[in-house]
């Protein structure tokens, strides 16, 4: 097998395979070469735990490195207990309003893409109270599957990212705006999470920063478990221990024209400016970019690109320990060393975007009226960022086989693409394990 460090298949101590592993009745040469497209989080989650299971794996981005795209400069809350969907009841009452332009935080252009107006119509049917509750119980398990990957991940690299179990707080404005929710809340409490609700005081005692807020909080939110990191260096330090460790061989700066195949099997990926890359398997991260996909395996319908915007500045002595979302205004604050991560807005429209200073102006405006005591914004760079969440109607990735033998997608994981990515990773190496005959290891924790 090619790149992997000589003997059998790693199974380091704290590894959850090490009492009982699949991989060490099998030879190494008899694990499949896979390459995965795309070095975004989602990407560099699937190589990790593919190389974990003993597979010899390729990562190839059209970019010079990881998390160049989407996961560059995301909200950086990891939100294991507000990982609830997107379309739910509360959002289509809000609706009106926002079709009428009322509420900022939101942009919607309505576009005669049939693609546009298929996901639009999926995307009501999902925001229905049953369906709803349904997506959120599944982005929960995924989250709670990161949450106990990442351990394992800490415990076997030294990764430099800022990383802190710092909590989450979500501060609602008024009593009605948390009884919205209530069903949500019922369902976490009924899953085990961990979550207080607090009053203003209690909740300032805990994160000072809530008295610079200049407006009501009826209450607090608080989830002591929830975690805060920058993606794009968590991918950058893994794929170089990675590399290191599991001889991961990485293919940057290179765009892929095709996934060549034979007789129904993926034979490999042709490139626009470079030789063809041979494998048997191949596993699609690309956010919302489907193009590769032929018209059978593409989605059609199932993922549209949701802009957002993020700016990352000096943090000030008050600046918040405690992650925060401010929902009258839809923006998350995070703490990262020195720096606190300001991201927001939901701009759905246009497939492909485009910066908007406009928008980036409001948003950084919003912020400032919100935290502004936080951190630096005068006189001072802010590190303006934009870029499209690839999101499905029912806010579920989507993991699954493609129409070639040897062909998976890991796509649409829209706002939750940090929260869910080891998660969504370990759903889709058991279904290489199944459909390849149980030659990927299973983690049973």
């Amino acid at each position: 097998m090619r790149g992997l460090p000589s003997g059998s298949p790693r199974c380091r101590a704290g590894c959850p395979w090490r009492s009982n592993c699949p991989l060490l009745s099998q030879k190494v040469t008899e694990m499949k070469p896979v390459v995965v497209v795309g070095a975004g989080v989602v990407g560099v989650a699937s190589a990790y735990l593919l190389c974990r299971a003993g597979y010899a794996v390729t990562l190839v981005d059209r970019n010079h490195g990881p998390a160049e795209g989407t996961s560059r400069a995301n909200g950086a809350q990891l939100s294991y207990a507000y990982g609830d969907a997107l379309g739910s009841p509360s959002l289509l009452r809000h609706l009106p309003e926002i079709l009428m332009g009322r509420d900022p935080a939101y942009r919607i252009r309505l576009q005669t893409d049939p693609e546009f107006l298929i996901w639009g119509l999926r995307f009501l049917a999902e925001s229905l109270p049953g369906r709803s509750l349904a997506n959120t119980r599944h982005l929960l398990d995924l989250a709670s599957a990161t949450r106990r990957l990442l351990e394992d991940v800490l415990a076997e690299f030294d990764l430099s990212f800022d990383y802190q179990v710092s909590g989450k707080m979500i501060l609602y404005p008024t009593a009605k705006a948390f009884e919205s929710g209530a069903n949500a809340h019922r369902l976490k409490r009924s899953m085990g999470i961990r979550q207080e609700l607090l009053d203003r005081a209690q909740a300032t005692e805990i994160e000072p920063a809530l008295a610079l807020y200049p407006d009501p909080i009826d209450r607090v939110m608080y989830s002591p478990d929830d975690a805060a990191g920058r993606p794009d260096r968590f991918c950058v330090a893994l794929v170089n221990g990675l590399v290191q460790h599991y001889g991961l061989q990485t293919v940057f700066g290179q765009e892929v024209r095709s996934i060549r195949s034979q007789k129904g099997q993926v034979a490999g990926l042709s490139f626009a400016a470079r030789e063809p890359l041979d494998c048997d398997l191949v596993v699609i991260t690309t956010g919302s970019s489907t193009d590769l996909l032929s018209l059978a395996d593409r989605p059609f319908g199932a993922i549209w690109p949701v802009q957002g915007y993020s700016m990352t500045a000096a943090a000030r002595p008050a600046a918040m320990q405690v992650s925060i979302t401010d929902l009258k205004r839809k923006i998350v604050f995070a703490r990262l060393g020195d720096e606190v991560r300001i991201a927001g807005l939901a701009d759905i429209g246009a497939k492909r975007f485009r910066f908007s200073r406009d928008r980036f102006d409001l948003f950084q405006s919003a912020s400032i009226e919100a935290f502004g005591g936080t951190f630096e914004h005068q006189g001072s760079h802010l590190g303006a960022w934009s870029g499209a969440r690839p999101c499905t109607p029912s806010s579920r990735p989507i993991i699954r086989p493609g129409k070639v033998k040897g062909l998976y997608l890991n796509l649409g994981h829209g706002t939750l693409g940090w929260t869910l990515c080891l998660g969504s990773a370990q759903h889709l190496l058991e279904l290489v394990a199944g459909e390849e005959g149980g030659r990927a290891g299973l983690s049973n924790a």
